[in-house]
This record gives structure tokens, sequence and C-alpha cells, in this order.
């Protein structure tokens, strides 16, 4: 089950939507991804979870034969690559898949393990490989409680996708989120491909945005000031 947010603690800042943890089971492209799915009117990259298996004391691997039998099937000779949490975050070694080949796949996986390690973020169980879908264009829209607050580009662009905005909003229609959507930049159409939690979380030092702004001002990590001692905030039991 996913965890529930943090709620039972005292009553939080107007400006800030929630809390939780970074690594809520809402922020994994695994819960979220299949509910978007259903949505017809809703756009996703094709995508296989693989379970990761390893650990300290052996080494972190995938059924990576499954992983080109899945590039087969969708006749696919480039893929995307990313944790179940994050994607990894220093360069394209770790995220971009240029062959079929099962030994190619392990080698971006395994530059995708030590990125995730070295940003300390969490591989989650499990990756996903993905449809690749070449763009240029990224638009990321805040929605909460059934409504969209506002969205916004770090790129320039012509058109938004607000009627497929509408419709994630409306599956996703409590708690506040970020949703991410891209454009093809062959076929101009749009695709979500991610989703997170929109508020904070206490990484041991300060109150972070689980979810970066394009406008700052808007972000709850503005208001971080107005927060209790994390002492104070508990998971509800």
């Amino acid at each position: 089950m996913p965890e529930t947010p943090i709620t039972n603690h005292p009553k939080l800042p107007d400006e800030i939507p929630l809390i939780a943890d970074f690594n809520d089971d809402r922020n994994r492209l695994s819960y979220y991804h299949p509910q978007l799915e259903t949505i017809k009117e809703v756009r996703t990259p094709l995508t296989l979870f693989l379970p990761v298996n390893g650990g300290k004391d052996t080494y972190f691997h995938c059924d990576y034969r499954r992983a080109t039998q899945f590039m087969q099937e969708i006749s696919a000779t480039r893929a995307f690559i990313r944790g179940d949490y994050s994607s990894a975050k220093y360069s394209e070694d770790g995220r971009i898949v240029n062959s079929q080949d099962p030994s190619r796949i392990e080698e971006t996986a395994l530059e995708l393990f030590r990125q995730l390690s070295l940003a300390k973020r969490n591989i989650g169980g499990k990756i996903a490989i993905r449809e690749h879908i070449p763009h240029e264009t990224e638009v990321r829209y805040f929605i909460e409680d059934g409504q969209i607050i506002y969205r916004g580009s770090l790129d320039d662009p012509t058109e938004f996708p607000d009627e497929m905005a509408i419709h994630v909003t409306k599956e996703f229609n409590s708690l506040s989120w970020s949703v991410d959507f891209i454009q093809h930049e062959r076929t101009g159409k749009w695709y979500c491909i991610d989703m997170g939690l929109n508020g904070l979380y206490h990484n041991g030092e300060d109150w972070i945005a689980i979810s970066e702004h394009v406008d700052k001002k808007r972000s709850p990590e503005k208001h971080r000031d107005k927060m209790a001692e994390p002492t104070r905030y508990q998971h509800r039991r």
C-alpha cells in the first residue's frame, strides 16, 4: 500500500500543500504510471518495469534479456531508462539505451545505479525501460485537489497540453502534484512522462521542495521558515 502522506501534525502554513518523505510510494513511477495509462485521453510512453535484484553483498542486476525483448516488441533501437523514483541526474549515459543488446542495456543500467547512488537517490527496487520520445519541449503543471494551479516551462513552448492536463487532474483529484509533459519533436504529440507530490520533505537539515517549481515564488520551499521542528511531524499510524 502507498505510504500515507504525513497528516498527524500541527497545522501546515497555507502555502504548503503537504509534507511527505521524498521516498513516499506516491512518488514512484510504478504508482502513478498505471493510473495514467487508464486515462484514454492521456498519452504515455510504453513502459516496462523490471525488478532489481542483488544488494550490498552482491551487485545490482536485472533481467536485461527481457528488456531486449521489450525493445523488439515495440520496434525500438533506442530507449529511456530510469529508477522507480528518479532518473540519472548527471549524464545521458545513465538514461539513454542505444542498442537492443542486453549487455549494452546492462551498461546503461549500471551507470544509472552509479548516478543515483552519487545523488543519494533511492532506486526503488525496480527500473523502468521506456519508449524513447525525442523532444525539445517539456512543460510542468501543478495541480491540487482537482484544479490546475499553474503551468510553466524552462523552454519556450508555443502551446501547452491543457486538455490532457485537465484529464490528469480529474484522475488525481486529491493532494497536490507536479505533472510533466513532453512534446514529440516530429509528430507534435504530447506525452505525460512524470509526476510527483508537491510539498516539502525534510532532508535531515532543512525542508526541501519535493517537486522543483518553474516559478520559484510559488514553491513551498519559499515558506519553509514557517514550519515547525521536524520532530513535531509524524506519519499517521
